[in-house]
Order: C-alpha cells, then structure tokens, then sequence
C-alpha cells in the first residue's frame, strides 16, 4: 500500500474532526448570549463555555469511537496498513485530547 493512501486516508479523518469542532465553535459563537437572563437591576451570567466544552467532549468521544470501529472493520478486511494508521493516530490524538481536557 502506498503511503499516498495512507496520508490521504489520515487526512480526510484529520478533517472529519476538525470540521466537527469547528461547526460546534462556531454555533456556539454565533449564537450564545450571556446577557441572555439579564434584566435592569441584575447583571446574571450563564455558563456557555462549559456547555461548549460538553458538546465537543462528546463529539470528540463519537469521532474516537466511530474510529475504533473502523479500525476493527479494517483489520476484518485485511487492510492492515489503514488499520495501523487508524490506531496510530487514535493514540496520538487521544494523548493530545487528555493534555487538553485535563
């Protein structure tokens, strides 16, 4: 297998994720309020960024688990060098998401 696939192939799901989180950035940037409760004599708040960090912890968890899967789908389809890339860049990205979430 040429490593042209490979590159291609951890690219699109490079993509997939980044695309992910950048819808969920930007909804949430375009549509949050945190003056939303607030009326004349209070000045209220709400949590919008821990919202934001549930939905992208989510949404990260989906994407890793629909990796998992295809890594398995993979390696039943004797394609191990997209499988090997899929598990190498699972481990990979999940260090760099539990640097970042914690």
């Amino acid at each position: 297998m040429s490593s042209k696939k490979i590159i291609l192939h951890l690219l699109i799901r490079i993509g997939i994720l980044i695309l992910l989180t950048g819808s969920v950035f930007l909804f949430w940037y375009f549509t949050f309020d945190p003056h939303k409760f607030c009326d004349e004599n209070g000045h209220k708040h709400v949590d919008g960024g821990l919202g934001m960090f549930i939905m992208i912890f989510l949404i990260s968890q989906m994407f890793y688990l629909g990796l998992l899967v295809e890594m398995i789908y993979l390696f039943v389809k004797k394609e191990r060098n997209l499988a090997l890339a899929n598990l190498g860049f699972l481990i990979i990205s999940l260090c760099i998401a539990l640097a970042l979430y914690f």
